[in-house]
C-alpha cells in the first residue's frame, strides 16, 4: 500500500468565526471528517477553557469519533459511516428548538441542510479548511496500483478529477471508499469495496469477498 496524496489542505482561519466565538449556543456539532476534528479542536481550545458540558458530538465516521473522544466523551456514530445514516439518526435526536452546527471543508457539509425540515433555525455551516486537488503524477509511481483507498467523498472527487487530467481510467481500479456518499461519486462500472475506515486492516477484510460494481 502507498499513499496516493490527491488533495493539499488549507487551514482557514476561523478564530472569529461567529460558530467559534459563541461555539456554547449549539446543542448538536456534526463534525464530518478527520482534518475537521483536529481543527476544531484546535479552533476552540484557542478561544474557550473547555466544550460546552451539554452539547453533543456527532462523526461522521470512527476515525473521526476517535480523535474527538480525545477531547469529548460523548462523540455519537450511525451505525454505518456516512452522512446519510447519521442524518436518518439524527432526525429521532435532535428537537424542533435544536442549534446544530456543521464542520466541515469548504463547500462541503451541504447535505446537512436536509435537518432544516425538523428544525426552527437552520443549520450553520463552519468551513475550517480548503482542500484543492494537488498530484503529482512525475514524482508518483502507480503503474502497478491495482486499488485505490478512499478517505471521503471529497477525495473520490479529487481523484476523479485528476484521473481526467492524467488520463487514467477510473475503471481500471478497485475503489475502497468509506461511505455510501463517497460511493455515489464513482462513475458506472466501478468496482468497489464498502470499508468502516481507510486502514490497512478494513482493506484486508474487505478483499477477503468479491467488489461490488457500481450500477
Amino acid at each position: 500500500m502507498i499513499a496516493l496524496p490527491c488533495v493539499q489542505s488549507y487551514p482557514l482561519d476561523v478564530s472569529l468565526h461567529s460558530a467559534i466565538v459563541d461555539f456554547d449556543r449549539f446543542d448538536h456539532v456534526v463534525v464530518t471528517s478527520p482534518e475537521s476534528a483536529r481543527l476544531l479542536i484546535d479552533a476552540v481550545a484557542s478561544r474557550w477553557a473547555q466544550w460546552p458540558a451539554k452539547q453533543q458530538l456527532w462523526a461522521v465516521g470512527v476515525g473521526t469519533s476517535e480523535l474527538l473522544k480525545d477531547e469529548f466523551h460523548t462523540v455519537r456514530t450511525a451505525s454505518s459511516p456516512g452522512s446519510k445514516s447519521l442524518m436518518h439518526l439524527m432526525r429521532s435526536e435532535i428537537l424542533l428548538e435544536s442549534r446544530l452546527l456543521i464542520a466541515s471543508a469548504k463547500g462541503s457539509g451541504r447535505q446537512f441542510d436536509q435537518l432544516n425540515s425538523v428544525l426552527m433555525d437552520p443549520v450553520t455551516h463552519l468551513e475550517l479548511f480548503e482542500l484543492v486537488p494537488d498530484f503529482d503524477l512525475e514524482n508518483t509511481y502507480i503503474d502497478e496500483v491495482d486499488g485505490v483507498v478512499h478517505g471521503s467523498a471529497r477525495l473520490v472527487r479529487a481523484f476523479l478529477e485528476i484521473a481526467e487530467t492524467h488520463d487514467l481510467s477510473v475503471l481500471d481500479y478497485l475503489h475502497f471508499v468509506t461511505s455510501a456518499d463517497a460511493k455515489a461519486q464513482l462513475p458506472a462500472g466501478s468496482r468497489y469495496h464498502q470499508i468502516q475506515s481507510p486502514t490497512p486492516e478494513g482493506v484486508r477484510l474487505a478483499i477477503q469477498g468479491d467488489p461490488s460494481v457500481k450500477d
